[in-house]
């Protein structure tokens, strides 16, 4: 996705993209803040936006960084920070060289979306580079699996609201159609735009394979409300959820 496009998202940016940190309906990410950080750390949020994540973590570190590629957002972010700990860096994640930003811990929340496998290579492995040995990293992506139980769940709704079986199938088949663009890849469509959807043991072999050691994975759930406009009944208890992924550099 280009500069252009995530600049012209800057003022309506909350409305536009699902913040996860917003959302986090078990407050998985700042209990994990709050277990990897100390006074004496520095945290680095890689691929900020408008600093939602930022600043929910940086309470927990003595100073917190946010980059992002698009200075409209890092504009809205500065205005919308408070905390005297955070700081914001413009930052093209996608260049294979550029500037250095160490840190004790990473964060990076829905930035390997690309569907390009080797854009989603090269900004993890120049997230881990940044990270110091010892050090640690926590990576946060849509999740193919609850992705694929949409279907399901829409399709429940669908005949519990007096849809024939097959006439709800070839609605949500048709959908299907529509938004997956590759299930082996799991690229599927978000807002029309393809979106790498990761599964669990995939995600953890993926950051494994760029220097991280002990991945341990936590599901952030959020609401129905973000990707429905009525909320299953009978689900409350069956949410949408991110994969959290936190390793060690090695």
């Amino acid at each position: 996705m280009k500069q252009e496009y995530w600049d012209g998202m800057a003022k309506d940016f909350s409305e536009q993209v699902l913040e996860i940190s917003d959302v986090d309906l078990n407050n998985v990410i700042p209990k994990t803040a709050k277990g990897l950080g100390g006074k004496n750390k520095n945290a680095v949020d890689f691929g900020c936006g408008a600093g939602a994540l930022t600043r929910v973590i940086a309470p927990y570190f003595g100073s917190t960084l946010g980059v992002d590629f698009s200075k409209d957002l890092l504009d809205r972010a500065d205005a919308l920070t408070e905390g005297t700990n955070i700081s914001y860096q413009f930052a093209d994640l996608s260049v294979p060289r550029g500037k250095r930003f160490p840190c004790d811990v990473a964060f990076c929340a829905n930035v390997l979306i690309s569907d390009d496998g080797a854009v989603r290579e090269g900004i993890a492995r120049k997230i881990v580079r940044n990270v110091t040995r010892g050090g640690d990293a926590v990576f946060i992506v849509p999740a193919l699996e609850s992705a694929i139980r949409l279907y399901q769940v829409a399709f429940a709704g669908q005949v519990s609201d007096g849809y024939s079986k097959h006439e709800a199938l070839a609605e949500i088949n048709g959908w299907a159609r529509k938004d997956i663009a590759s299930l082996p890849e799991g690229i599927i469509k978000v807002g029309g735009t393809k979106t790498k959807h990761f599964m669990g043991d995939e995600l953890i072999e993926f950051l494994l394979a760029w220097g991280l050691r002990d991945v341990s994975l936590e599901r952030v759930f959020y609401p129905w409300s973000e990707l429905l406009e009525d909320e299953p009944r009978g689900l409350k208890k069956s949410l949408p959820w991110d994969w959290m992924a936190v390793g060690t550099k090695g």
